[in-house]
């Protein structure tokens, strides 16, 4: 009886035992069962639900398990540990076909999440994104998730295939990959890419356009693009060239090349440009590119920009969209030598359209002024519109914008609440004072608490938001953290709301606004 007595107790103390040893939060536990089939999935979920601190010691036994089934979702139990003994495991599985793609995806992403430590991996994430592939193929996701990995890696190594990707006709690939090779470019500024970055200024795929990613990464590029930028609009390039004779631009987009060159010239604030972008307003328009060019001297506003633009608007011979394209890059300008001109263009500014007098100039004239002039204008400006018979809706939008102007007179502050006004254009021309106020300190707090996500606007406020954003790129430099922090989450944000109507482009100057901002200073 007494022996059976011990024998009961050694079995107890044997199970005590291995109970001390299977303790459920020590992560060896789990680790020694990820061998056993029945086990395997709670070792699994276990260790993914510990901190990752706590659960790398069965890293080496993640890793023998994903070596012995090379099966995807054992190669993703390795990732968040970011340790560098995986990035080779991650490298090999990047090796894919059309019908075996899974890994791949995995293994690109956890490459992206290493950033710069994954430099080794680059040659094969660049490799994954020239694999060829059925447009329509589910593996090009490999390739997808290959480029942003590279994008986040920032190697310039990965720019020629980022750049023979972006330059592939959508005939021949999914146009989301030009798409995203684009901003890849953007994240890794290298002037290497502005060839094909050009190119892509001017490439489509079933009804869709890369000009804004491609625009992007030229911005971020900076003065490197300038010259070549020049190049395009005196229409010299001989790729685009080639592009335009093959696709019959002059058929279908007239004016198309000068006319993208003089916006990236105006992101640029090149004022080297200025006298290119003069000359070519000599040359005939062959659609409107004579308004870009304008547009683009009010963004650059040097005092050689702002003299073509004042000639320009007092040039009678001149027809009247282009000297109304005059008045909008001088009010861009903030050059306050514009205020009598726009004036008397708004007093008796008449144009002959269809042999008739119109007054479409003094409207557009009305406005821009409103938009520029301060409160010692309000007065004389009252009277005008008190007068006006012809276009009296410009000039009471006018009246209300100059309104502002008399109740804030010189106090910022007083701008600043008038942001949030219920008026879009009482809220845009408190943007645009305090964009010319040359007051950072003061202003840019007020600009970032008026900046709201794109999904929570109507759409008569996306002229407001683009007020805010001309303003930020007057007042803010590199060195003003606060502003490219808010911007970053501005653009995370609308990145999500980009099915909206017009959100893509109102991103795409937001995008464009810190490119240029942090260009500056």
């Amino acid at each position: 009886m007494q022996i059976r007595k011990l024998a009961v107790l050694s079995v107890l103390a044997g199970l005590l035992a291995g109970a001390c040893t299977r303790d459920p939060n020590d992560p060896m536990t789990w680790a020694r069962k990820l061998n056993n089939v029945r086990d395997q999935q709670e070792a699994l979920n276990r260790l993914a639900n510990m901190s990752v601190e706590r659960a790398r010691p069965a890293l080496p036994s993640l890793i023998a398990l994903y070596k012995e089934t090379k099966k995807p979702e054992h190669l993703e139990a390795l990732v968040r540990y970011k340790d560098p003994s995986t990035i080779p495991l991650f490298v090999e599985a990047l090796d894919f076909t059309e019908d075996d793609f899974d890994r791949a995806i995995v293994a690109a992403g956890a490459l992206g999440e290493f950033r710069e430590k994954a430099g080794e991996a680059v040659p094969a994430l660049a490799k994954a994104v020239e694999h060829t592939l059925p447009i329509k193929s589910r593996a090009n996701g490999v390739r997808l998730a290959a480029i942003r990995a590279l994008a986040k890696i920032g190697d310039k190594r990965a720019v020629p295939a980022l750049s023979q990707i972006l330059m592939t006709s959508a005939d021949e690939q999914d146009f989301l990959l030009n798409m995203k090779a684009a901003l890849a470019l953007a994240e890794l500024r290298d002037p290497a890419a502005i060839p094909a970055l050009i190119k892509g200024l001017f490439m489509t795929g079933r009804g869709a356009n890369i000009f804004q990613e491609c625009r992007l990464a030229l911005v971020r590029i900076g003065e490197p693009a300038i010259a070549p930028l020049i190049e395009l609009l005196n229409e010299k390039n001989p790729e685009v060239n080639a592009m335009a004779k093959k696709l019959d631009f002059d058929k279908y987009s007239p004016g198309i090349v000068p006319f993208k060159a003089a916006i990236l010239l105006g992101d640029l604030r090149a004022a080297k440009a200025v006298p290119a972008l003069a000359a070519r307003l000599k040359v005939p328009a062959k659609s409107g590119e004579h308004k870009s060019i304008l547009i683009a001297l009010g963004f650059i506003g040097t005092k050689p920009a702002v003299d073509v633009l004042l000639n320009t608007l007092k040039d009678k011979k001149a027809d009247a969209p282009t000297r109304a394209a005059a008045e909008d890059g001088i009010y861009l300008s903030g050059d306050k030598r514009a205020v009598p001109i726009l004036m008397e263009t708004a007093r008796s500014g008449y144009v002959v359209v269809d042999g008739m007098k119109a007054s479409d100039l003094r409207a557009n004239a009305a406005i821009d002024l409103s938009r520029i002039a301060g409160p010692e204008h309000y007065e004389e400006f009252k009277a005008l519109a008190a007068k006006e018979t012809e276009v009296q809706g410009k000039f009471g939008e006018a009246l209300d914008r100059m309104q502002v102007a008399k109740e804030c007179g010189n106090k910022i502050e007083c701008y600043g609440k008038a942001l949030m006004d219920p008026s879009w254009t009482r809220a845009e021309k408190a943007a645009f004072y305090i964009g010319f106020s040359g007051q950072p300190t003061a202003g840019l707090p007020l600009l970032l608490s008026a900046l709201k996500p794109v999904a929570s606007l109507s759409q008569d406020r996306y002229p407001v938001q683009q007020a805010i954003l001309q303003a930020l790129t007057r007042l803010a430099t590199k060195n003003d953290k606060a502003v490219i922090e808010a911007l970053e989450k501005q653009i995370e944000r609308d990145e999500n709301a980009v099915r909206l109507p017009g959100a893509r482009d109102l991103l795409g100057e937001t995008r464009v606004t810190l490119a240029v901002i942090q260009n500056k200073g």
